[in-house]
C-alpha cells in the first residue's frame, strides 16, 4: 500500500510540474488570440466600438487599427511568460498610439507642416507653394478597448484549461 501511496504522489507532483510549466504558455497564447480578435470583431466584453463621428471617412479597406503589417494588431504578443507572471504587451516605437486607443485619451499636439507645391491646389489645376505653417490638435480619441480584463478571457482560459486536465 505504501508503494500504491509513493506512485501516486509523484504522478501528481510530475503532473503539477508539467502543468506549471504549460499554464502560462497556454495563458499567455489564449489571451493574445482574443486580444487580436476584438479587432476583427471591434467589441469588447460585447459592446460595440465607438462607430466613426463621419462615415463618409471611414477607411474602405478595414480598419486603420490593423490594415499594415506593421499595425497595431500586430504588435500585441507577449513580452514575459513565467509560472508566476504573464505580461502581454501592444504598441512599439513605430506604433505608439496603442494607450490612446485602448484607453480614448485625450490627444494634444502641434503638428508642423513643411513648405511644399500642391501641383493641384482646390481642384483648380494650378502648382501652388505652401507654406511652412503649424497647426493645434486637440481631440479625445474615442476609446476602442481591445486589452484588459475580461470576463469572456477569463471563461475561454478556463475551457483550455479544462480541456488540458481532462484525461
Amino acid at each position: 500500500m505504501n508503494d500504491f501511496d509513493s506512485k501516486l504522489n509523484s504522478f501528481f507532483n510530475n503532473l503539477n510540474d508539467k502543468l506549471q510549466q504549460q499554464f502560462p504558455n497556454i495563458l499567455a497564447e489564449t489571451a493574445t488570440e482574443y486580444f487580436k480578435e476584438r479587432f476583427i470583431y471591434k467589441d469588447w466584453d460585447g459592446v460595440p466600438w465607438q462607430p466613426y463621428g463621419n462615415p463618409k471617412r471611414e477607411p474602405k479597406r478595414g480598419s486603420l487599427l490593423n490594415r499594415s503589417p506593421g499595425g497595431l494588431m500586430s504588435t500585441i504578443r507577449p513580452s514575459v511568460i513565467s509560472p508566476t507572471l504573464v505580461r502581454i504587451n501592444a504598441g512599439s516605437a513605430k506604433v505608439p498610439y496603442a494607450r490612446v486607443h485602448n484607453e480614448g485619451l485625450r490627444v494634444r499636439a502641434v503638428q508642423y507642416v513643411r513648405p511644399h507645391h500642391n501641383n493641384n491646389f482646390m481642384g483648380k489645376g494650378q502648382r501652388v507653394q505652401i507654406q511652412g505653417h503649424s497647426r493645434r490638435i486637440d481631440f479625445t480619441m474615442p476609446r476602442r478597448q481591445f486589452m484588459g480584463k475580461s470576463h469572456p478571457l477569463l471563461n475561454a482560459v478556463k475551457n483550455r484549461f479544462k480541456t488540458l486536465i481532462k484525461p
